[in-house]
Formats: C-alpha cells, structure tokens, sequence
C-alpha cells in the first residue's frame, strides 16, 4: 500500500519543432524560440504521450511547444492548463557570431557560464526549484505534470543527480546509476520523480 504522503511529479519536454520557419520581419532569439510550434511529428508525440502519464494537475511553460504538447492531456482528462513563465526554457541572451551549441558545451562544464542576458544552469536551477517547490505544497498529495523544456528539467534536477561524463566528453546526470539526462536528442523526455513527504524518493526516465 502506498503512502498517502507520496506524490508523482512528471517532468516533460517535447523537442519536435517546426524547424524550417523563415522570418521576414526582425525576431529576437528568444521570441523565435518562445513562438516556434511543433511540428507535426511533435503534435503526433504529443497526442501519444496522454496514455504514458496519470497526473490530475497540469502545468505549462508559455512556449507554444509546451502548451502545444499540454494541450492534448489537458483535453484526455478534461483539466485546465496553468501557465506559469518560470517554467520557461534558459534563457540564450546575446549570441553575438557564437551558437547555442557552443553554449551548451559550455554550460555543461561550467553550472555558472551564461551568456550577457542569458541564464546559467545554476541560474535556472534556483528558479525550477522554486517555482515547483510552490506548486508541489500548492497541490499536495496531487500527481502533476509539469510541461517544460529539457534545459528547465536540467536545471531543476541538477541537485539531485550525479554528474559525470561520456565518451565523448558530455555531461551525463544519472540517479542510483540510472542514465536520467544526456545528450542524446529524444524526440520527447519523460522524466518521472516521486516524492514522499516532498522530498524526492526516486527518479526515473519513461521511454
């Protein structure tokens, strides 16, 4: 029997965006990445992913790829979609003539790099944890998912997770030996993580 104080929290990011999208009038970086929706592989993702998860409160970051993924849950189990904005992806800030994967190179090596106007891992750390520390008391003894973005699920796990490298010299977090987050590009993340008493018993990766 289950304790009444163990909560499931699923942590989610839809990576299928729509890629080939030509802007004609000017766009920072982030509005492109704020606006850009999936594609239609993604929203195929999306729609097959309401059967993976069971959760009975529903939270989105504002991109159009997370609310575009929320979307088909929200409408499986007849619940509304809270957005909050700090669950926004990291921000980029000023690439200059340098890409976001350099960044993300970067980032993996150093928790405090960023970007002027952009957000560290450590940076982006702080902020998951706070705002989803507010939603799991918010909705105690609830099972949530959380739509987001695989830098945002980063952020917020890295102080749970053991770090370590690949062969290839990328960062790996891992739990109890188990492979969590790496570079590996999934067409969707699925990150299971239960709680008891709010604190983290367990987490797993759904495939």
């Amino acid at each position: 029997m289950e304790s009444s104080d163990r909560m499931t929290l699923y942590l989610i990011s839809n990576n299928m965006v729509l890629e080939d999208i030509v802007y004609e009038t000017d766009a920072t970086v982030e509005e492109k990445r704020i606006n850009r929706p999936l594609s239609i592989a993604g929203e195929k993702e999306a729609v097959k992913l309401v059967k993976k998860i069971d959760a009975n409160v529903i939270y989105s970051s504002d991109y159009a790829s997370a609310l575009g993924t929320a979307k088909y849950y929200a409408s499986y189990k007849n619940l509304p979609i809270y957005i909050n904005s700090f669950l926004n992806d990291c921000k980029i800030g000023k690439l200059g003539n340098r890409n976001i994967k350099m960044l993300r190179f970067m980032q993996e090596r150093d928790f405090d790099f960023k970007f002027n106007g952009g957000e560290s891992l450590n940076e982006a750390s702080n902020r998951m944890n706070l705002v989803i520390d507010r939603i799991i008391k918010k909705n105690i003894h609830k099972d949530i998912v959380v739509f987001t973005h695989k830098r945002a699920i980063m952020g917020y796990l890295l102080k749970y997770l053991e770090k370590g490298f690949n062969l290839d010299d990328r960062l790996i977090l891992t739990y109890n030996d188990k492979v969590i987050i790496d570079d590996v590009d999934k067409d969707i993340d699925i990150i299971k993580v239960v709680l008891e008493k709010n604190k983290i018993i367990d987490i797993d990766v759904i495939e």
